[in-house]
């Protein structure tokens, strides 16, 4: 292949190498169609595909988001009601999905499998060129929204995205960033609420839906993107004979205008706070200002460094002026990019309203002083040693690599810009480091936030009442449209209702079925990857060994035994570990303390983590765990480093240790609103198991109230915790609790490690018990109240052989046979599913749900679903299988090699497993609807939500708590 070669109607119009990659990156564009096609070519097992689209919204309604849902609900050679479900159920995938984004729409997938990955390359081209959704206006009352009466004659508003949003828009950060976005860029398509506003969505209109989709998704407006060990030959032969041919060019939408400097001033908003919580002092001031283009790579990257330099933790000094003087309690400075436009947002947390003027000219002198007078640039130094090392490791956890080079190709492709620009890192880090001293940064800070022309400013006000009025507001119009309608209008609302009733529910044909292309199980792996991990004793500790390329980063874990801790002391025990970089230590100050962490470490983290056994759901180990992640040129310097932070670590301090408290439980509490489905299920598994009852002790809701308690008393009680956790420290940082666990290509990181570590902590004692000292609580059926629109639901219990092949099929064909269709479709929740640990439990939950009442009765027809199974588990057992063997990379390959090695699950184990998953017949699943069924009519229940979703639940509940 070469430049200006013709193959299956794309044109090569580039070639460009990208060492770093060890890549060659082919641009093409198809000679009919227009579709333009990016391939990053290398040696990378895992082969991705997307496409994508330039979608600029007009309005608030959402209709991309909308559509993003929708194309995935059948097309012309999929006429399933779902592709997407049933790829999800059947295809060794390792990611598929779909993402709105403010200006372009992105459909992405990867696998492992060169069947699997044309097979998921087939069916997302399909969906968004031929989608069903103009021959099923139901697609859209489901993704979307409609009306529907209830019996009692009243109107509401179902949809799964309208629910997403209104949990979306119970978060104060979602509402600030929405704000600023449209006072900063009035004229362009970013002013607008590209998820859609929930009191906007019922705006849009089944007919402007479908032109959106008409005119928008056509090749000419199309952005195709390949990267990995793909047949490029029959990649390029199938998009062009089975979809782009049949397409002429047609003219593309404009593209994004620059939005011209305005000065938008104050704007105040309201967010919505717990009843429990007061007012006082709960306000938040935020700047926003446009900074830059997309192509402005250096500046980006100048403002990522600024911004850790400024406010990255307490003792950057602009968050540090504001701390000291009590005018905030927290103070971030953040930058949006990823948009032609990108824009920074500083935000000073927790004020008092009638400050809002002191808060903003302390901001503005500190600013203007460091202007003046410098910035530390050895901070600078540091912060772009962190910033390069994160770029160059290219380690983006559960996302796979070939994902983020797409997302990083669209952020310059898609505004006209080089397809590479993005992909290397190059000298950008010498440059900056260059300029670090001759005035750059300062210069930055006064041109891009002191003397920036296009700025606005959000006050955002904190009210219990909020949530309230816009339910009662949203009732009203409701009720006003329910009374201008006459019998026509509303029989027509019941025959659409009862429409897509009975499209839900009309089960797709053996020959639609047949449509989606399927893995035959000779096709999946007979075992799942062995991860390697060598055991060794060096002295008294013991070492893992993870022997895999690393490319010059060494993956550090320290698991330091808790067993013997009791509950509370769990809890001083977690807030110990968070406390970590956050206080003085004996030979560095906090402000030198920051600055040498970033320098030497890519990461570092301090968790408290329990690990529970295999089918013992009341044993588990607990450790204190220090993750890290270290160039080996950098692991000596590093390792001293750790160690005094570890026996160093000053903990007397009091004001240090209350300004991280106030900022970690506001952000637990915010947490609750936006991900509670997390903190319900953790209720649930402390029920159920020693492994739940520890994190739930040490990061839950029961970890929350106890900070609360703390920061309520604070003086009275921390000189006494200050001397518990200097005990705890003195107790736990020793060479008999140590386990070391490194992941790394060079040979002698390991026993580096271990040694200076091992010269480094005290020897101490320890002594495993025979039980642990957390035990799983009884049974318990709560509800919390929390400041959101939608609710979260779970229930779970002790389940035995939770950890067999043929449950894990079970709980897969459970969630997406059953609770989607019951729970997500029907019931307009935005997630759900069925749950099953190794240790011997099993459970169930919603996300963004508008009904946890329902969702519980949905629960309890699970054993009926079970006992009239009657399916080809082929696509099931395909997708556990899948699960069960996830991309990993190599940090992420050490992690759970050692979490395995503490659950006492060997690769044999696995092995069995998968057999097990490869034999499963619908029998095996009919034979687990009993304990289903004793499990939903005795298992706890946790759920989250508004007043009114918490109560629809209380003949559920013992027990109701506003949080």
């Amino acid at each position: 292949m070469e430049k200006n070669s013709i193959l299956s109607g794309f044109i090569v119009l580039d070639q460009q190498r990208v060492d770093e990659l060890e890549a060659d990156l082919w641009q093409m564009e198809h000679q009919k169609s227009g579709a333009r096609l990016v391939w990053l070519e290398r040696a990378e097992e895992n082969k991705t595909f997307a496409i994508a689209f330039q979608t600029q919204p007009w309005d608030d309604t959402g209709v991309f988001h909308i559509l993003e849902h929708s194309v995935l609900c059948g097309s012309k050679r999929y006429p399933v009601k779902e592709p997407f479900v049933e790829l999800m159920k059947s295809s060794m995938n390792t990611f598929l999905n779909a993402m709105t984004f403010p200006d372009r729409t992105v459909y992405p997938v990867s696998s492992r499998n060169g069947q699997d990955f044309i097979n998921l390359l087939r069916v997302y081209m399909d969906a968004v060129l031929h989608p069903l959704l103009h021959s099923k206006p139901e697609i859209f009352g489901q993704e979307g929204w409609h009306y529907e009466l209830g019996e009692d004659g009243a109107l509401s508003v179902k949809g799964v995205v309208y629910n997403e949003m209104k949990g979306a828009f119970s978060s104060p950060d979602a509402l600030l960033e929405r704000e600023a976005a449209r006072r900063l860029f009035p004229d362009t398509c970013y002013r607008y609420v590209f998820g859609g506003d929930p009191a906007h969505i019922p705006e849009l209109t089944y007919e402007a839906f479908a032109a959106a989709h008409s005119r928008l998704y056509h090749p000419s407006n199309s952005y195709i993107f390949l990267d990995g060990s793909v047949d490029i030959a029959q990649v390029l032969e199938i998009l062009d004979s089975e979809y782009l041919c049949a397409y002429e060019r047609c003219p593309t939408p404009e593209g994004i205008p620059l939005q011209k400097p305005v000065e938008a001033g104050l704007s105040a908003i309201r967010y919505e706070l717990s009843a429990q919580e007061s007012l006082e002092g709960r306000a938040r001031l935020a700047d926003g200002y446009a900074v830059c283009t997309f192509r402005d790579r250096e500046t980006l990257m100048a403002l990522q460094a600024l911004s850790d330099v400024l406010c990255g933790d307490n003792q950057a000094p602009l968050k540090r002026r504001l701390l000291e003087s009590g005018l905030a309690q927290d103070v971030r400075l953040e930058l949006h990019d990823g948009v032609q436009q990108p824009w920074l947002l500083l935000e000073a947390r927790d004020i008092a309203e009638d400050k809002s003027e002191e808060v903003s000219s302390a901001l503005r002198d500190e600013l203007e002083r460091l202007s003046r007078e410098g910035l530390d640039h050895r901070r600078i130094l540091a912060a772009l040693d962190n910033l390069e090392f994160e770029a160059r490791q290219r380690d983006y956890g559960q996302m796979p690599q070939g994902l983020m080079l797409c997302f990083q190709v669209m952020e310059s492709w898609l505004y006209g810009g080089d397809p590479a620009a993005n992909l290397s890192v190059g000298t950008l880090f010498d440059g900056l480091r260059d300029k670090c001293g001759t005035g750059y940064f300062e210069e930055l800070l006064k041109q891009l936030i002191l003397e920036n022309p296009h700025h606005c400013r959000i006050l955002a006000l904190p009210s219990h009442t909020i949530g309230q009025e816009r339910r009662a507001q949203e009732t009203a119009r409701l009720s006003a449209i329910r009374s201008s309608w006459g019998t026509e209008e509303a029989a027509g609302v019941h025959r659409f209702q009862e429409a897509i009733a009975a499209w839900q529910n009309m089960p797709d044909t053996p020959e639609q079925l047949a449509s989606i292309p399927r893995l035959r199980l000779d096709q999946i792996p007979a075992e799942p990857e062995k991860l390697p991990i060598e055991e060794e004793s060096t002295g008294c500790v013991t070492l893992l060994r993870h022997r895999l390329p690393t490319n010059g980063i060494t993956y550090c874990n320290l698991y330091f035994a808790l067993d013997d801790l009791s509950p509370e002391e769990l809890a001083k025990a977690s807030f110990m570990a968070q406390l970590f970089g956050c206080l003085d230590t004996a030979k560095y100050s906090l402000a030198d303390l920051s600055r040498e962490m970033r320098s030497l470490f890519g990461n570092i983290w301090f968790t408290v983590e329990a690990y529970g056994r295999q089918n013992a759901p009341d044993r588990c180990r607990t450790f204190l765990c220090v993750s890290c992640s270290i160039l080996d040129a950098k692991l000596e310097k590093a390792l001293s480093l750790l160690t005094e932070l570890l026996v160093g670590q000053q903990w007397e301090n009091s004001q240090q240790a209350l300004t991280f408290l106030r900022q970690r439980r506001a952000a637990m509490a915010e947490q609750m609103v936006t991900a509670g489905h997390s903190a319900a299920m953790s209720r649930v598994l402390a029920c159920s198991t020693a492994e739940g009852a520890v994190q739930e002790q040490a990061s839950g809701i029961t970890f929350l109230r106890w900070l609360t308690e703390l920061e309520q008393n604070f003086p009275a009680r921390f000189p006494a915790l200050a001397q518990d956790l200097i005990s705890l420290a003195q107790r736990i940082f020793c060479r008999a609790r140590m386990t070391v666990s490194v992941t790394a290509g060079n040979e002698a990181s390991a026993k580096t490690v271990t040694r200076l570590l091992s010269s480094s902590l005290p020897q101490g004692s320890f002594a495993l018990p025979c039980t642990g000292a957390v035990l799983p609580w009884e049974p318990r059926r709560e509800g919390f109240v929390i400041p959101s629109g939608v609710s979260y639901a779970a229930l779970g219990g002790v389940f035995q052989g939770a950890g067999s092949g043929s449950a894990k099929v079970m709980g897969r064909t459970v969630s997406l046979a059953h609770l989607w269709n019951t729970v997500r479709v029907q019931g307009g929740a935005y997630g759900t599913g069925m749950v099953l640990r190794d240790t011997g439990f099993a459970g169930f939950y919603s996300f963004r749900d508008p009904s946890a009442a329902r969702t519980l009765d949905c629960y309890r027809t699970s054993s009926d679903f079970l006992r009239g199974i009657d399916i080809d588990l082929t696509g099931m057992i395909t997708g556990a299988a899948a699960e069960s063997d996830p991309l990993l990379t190599a940090r992420m390959k050490g992690r759970m090699a050692d979490a395995l090695y503490w659950r006492q699950i060997s690769h044999e184990d696995r092995c069995r497993v998968r057999r097990e998953m490869l034999a499963a017949v619908p029998e095996d699943l009919k034979a687990l609807a009993g304990p289903v069924e004793d499990l939903t009519a005795r298992g706890s229940i946790c759920v989250l939500g508004s007043r009114q979703q918490v109560d629809a639940c209380a003949g559920w509940l013992d027990n109701i708590v506003v949080l």
